[in-house]
């Protein structure tokens, strides 16, 4: 941010003496005031040579990171600051770990059929469970949670500024399937439908079948909800906006959670650490990203306030 080229500054509160008022106005980066851009660096020691400050801005200059710049039309918006040197790494990395368990092609351990009585008491309540009805509509629980959030976000922000926070959403959701995924490769777990014979064979015997814990449908779910919930924090602090964002996306991810779980496709503690396991990259991921507007005190002239700094 410190490299942008413009600085959009909107005064928000200002009062002259008992009065209390309210106006907006854009300065230009020629026409800022110099206390608007903060330094760099610190201050170099007195003894400190021209040539040694001189070096030491360059090597600052250098090691900023790259914006990837949003759309400067509203100060407002968008939510986050992207940056070349965090996201790209965080979207390749999170593809390529994402599609980790295409490459599995070895069956469950005990396929074609388990013994139950292994199993904890809570996850063997669902031992045997098949329904390829639950396992559709879980499904399009998820698609629904990524299609809400994006079009929450579109609306709320427009085109260019929606894009930008979506990106962050999209990277909470691919590192979430990341771990999961993983984490599911690590643990070899047998799906709940192996532990009975409802489910067809080739299925049982499938390298799938061995895949169950943890749930990467109940991680995406929630990190997708989690994130957006802090986008619309960021955009709306204090909003009762934010309230409904919790309610009626927490309702969804929770539908997809229990929708794997009655499909047979996971166990109850399955979904549980999906679920800890999205919320927890979905406030973590956003929180890599600072915003593209900071608030300063505003003095001067017999006026005083808040201003908000918007750099791109």
């Amino acid at each position: 941010m410190r490299s942008a080229s413009a600085i959009y500054t909107v005064m928000v509160l200002t009062w002259v003496g008992p009065t209390v008022a309210a106006r907006a106005e854009a300065i230009t980066a020629e026409g800022a005031p110099k206390s608007a851009d903060p330094p760099t660096i610190a201050a170099p020691s007195p003894g400190a040579q021209p040539q040694e400050v001189n070096d030491a801005k360059k090597n600052a200059k250098a090691a900023a990171l790259t914006p990837i710049v949003p759309s400067p039309r509203n100060p407002l918006r968008p939510a986050f600051q992207l940056y070349a040197e965090i996201d790209l790494p965080i979207l390749a990395v999170g593809l390529v770990f994402a599609e980790a368990r295409l490459v599995h092609s070895q069956a469950a351990y005990c396929a074609p059929k388990c013994d139950p009585s292994g199993l904890n008491a809570i996850d063997r309540s669902t031992a045997g469970y098949w329904s390829p009805g639950w396992q559709t509509a879980s499904d399009y629980g998820l698609y629904a949670v990524g299609v809400g959030a994006a079009a929450l976000i579109f609306a709320d922000e427009g085109i260019l500024p929606g894009l930008n926070d979506s990106v962050v959403v999209a990277e909470s959701a691919l590192a979430a399937t990341a771990v999961a995924s993983i984490m599911t490769l690590a643990a070899g777990r047998p799906r709940p439908f192996l532990y009975g014979t409802k489910a067809p064979l080739s299925t049982r015997n499938s390298a799938d079948a061995g895949l169950s814990f943890l749930s990467s449908h109940a991680a995406l779910s929630f990190a997708m909800v989690t994130s957006t919930l802090v986008t619309m924090r960021r955009l709306h602090p204090g909003s009762k906006l934010t309230w409904i964002v919790a309610g009626v996306g927490g309702a969804m991810a929770t539908f997809v959670a229990t929708a794997r779980v009655l499909g047979g496709m996971h166990f109850i503690t399955d979904v549980v650490g999906g679920a800890v396991v999205g919320t927890s990259v979905g406030v973590l991921v956003p929180s890599l990203h600072g915003s593209p507007v900071s608030i300063v005190p505003v003095a001067g002239d017999g006026q005083h306030g808040l201003a908000l700094a918007a750099r791109f």
